[in-house]
């Protein structure tokens, strides 16, 4: 678990002032608090991503971003103004929804030109947002057809039309991607960043999928219990977790506890016996140094794809269970349970000693798949174990 610190994102330097800012946002639902203090700051034309599980607090924050919902506490800015009194229709923000919410009755011209004909924009320029809107999201085709003629895949893109085509500051998308399928949801997600990079609109997006938030964003929140446990990169979060619930959230890990047996062998280093056999030095994080503390309890996290098994009977030189190479490789020993087919890779599933157990990513080209049931060595490099907190 992080303290508040890391679970907030404070003001950006002056030359850099946030499109969004929110201060201390607070949102309660009589005595349940959906939304706890949070501070965060959006930069103009980026693509940031609110990622949690249901519950955390991510499409509460949207929609007190929108002006759906009004805040307990807190303040909410754009461009510097804080817009809590305005409602919706005069924030320069617009909302794409998971339900896309089109009118049957309409034609998709007809769908994407309704907010501009309710602003009175004149005809003529309607007709020619409208065009651009509709070639922008590749749909200038079919601007005749009714909702009901368009596939799912089709339909999500007339309601980005209709949002992008008022031309707001910011887009707020509410799980766009929901109702499509996988297919259909990994191409849509590639066309999303091509329109949010096209555009320089800032994209302010809400999934519970990592994976669309990995591929998607410049920066993901990852909310949990109403609070932003971390912030930052798609790579900031994968390599570099914070938290024990960060490692797992985001992607797959092996987690395995682990007690600080003191420093390493070089500067920045910290040296850990982990369940299972092994001791190793890993990189201290660099907003942890309470683990420096010998006998300190806490866990280790690796990649299965940075985890090789080999069969009992590898080569010579191997170390033995729980030893290191001299380049700092560590090698654990242990039987296999289970071996998953997943494609161009097999999850193999080792239990090691004790109750400890981790998942390693076998490509077969390179080696038979080792059965379950058989004795195996599990390698994995040193500089690939992150040491997170409980």
């Amino acid at each position: 678990m992080t303290d508040d610190a890391d679970r907030s994102a404070g003001p950006l330097a002056g030359h850099d002032r946030p499109i969004v800012e929110l201060r201390g946002l607070t949102k309660r639902f009589g005595a349940v608090v959906a939304l706890d203090a949070i501070s965060l700051a959006v930069r103009a034309g980026e693509f940031l991503t609110l990622l949690g599980a249901s519950g955390s607090g991510k499409t509460t924050t949207l929609r007190l971003i929108a002006g759906f919902d009004v805040a307990t506490a807190g303040q909410i800015l754009m461009d510097g103004v804080d817009v809590a009194a305005l409602p919706p229709f005069k924030r320069p923000v617009n909302t794409v929804f998971q339900q896309y919410a089109l009118f049957p009755h309409m034609s998709v011209r007809d769908n994407v030109a309704y907010g501009l004909r309710m602003r009175r924009v004149r005809a003529a320029d309607v007709t020619t947002r409208v065009a651009d809107a509709l070639d922008l999201v590749q749909l200038g085709a079919l601007g005749d057809r009714a909702p009901r003629q368009l596939s799912g895949g089709q339909q999500q893109r007339v309601a980005l039309a209709r949002a992008i085509v008022n031309r707001p500051r910011v887009l707020l998308l509410d799980e766009p991607l929901g109702a499509l399928d996988l297919k259909l949801r990994r191409a849509m997600q590639l066309e999303l960043k091509r329109l949010q990079t096209q555009l320089g609109i800032t994209f302010i997006y809400v999934t519970h999928d990592q994976e669309e938030a990995l591929t998607m964003s410049d920066r993901i929140a990852l909310m949990r219990n109403g609070r932003i446990e971390q912030l930052g990169s798609p790579t900031d979060l994968y390599d570099r977790p914070r938290s024990r619930y960060v490692a797992d959230f985001i992607g797959e890990t092996n987690l395995l506890r682990a007690v600080v047996a003191g420093t390493g062998a070089a500067p920045g280093l910290i040296r850990v016996e982990v369940a299972g056999g092994a001791t190793l030095d890993v990189a201290m994080p660099h907003d942890a140094a309470w683990l420096a503390r010998a006998g300190t309890e806490t866990w280790v996290s690796i990649r299965p794809e940075a985890m090789t098994v080999c069969a009992d009977g590898h080569p010579t030189g191997t170390p033995t269970p729980g030893g290191a190479r001299p380049g700092g490789q560590v090698v654990l020993a242990g039987t296999v349970t289970a071996a998953v087919y997943a494609g161009s890779i097999v999850k193999v599933h080792v239990a090691l000693a004790g109750d400890a157990s981790v998942v390693a990513h076998h490509t077969p080209a390179t080696a038979p798949t080792p059965a379950p049931g058989s004795a195996v060595r599990v390698m994995a490099s040193a500089d690939r174990a992150m040491l997170v907190g409980a």
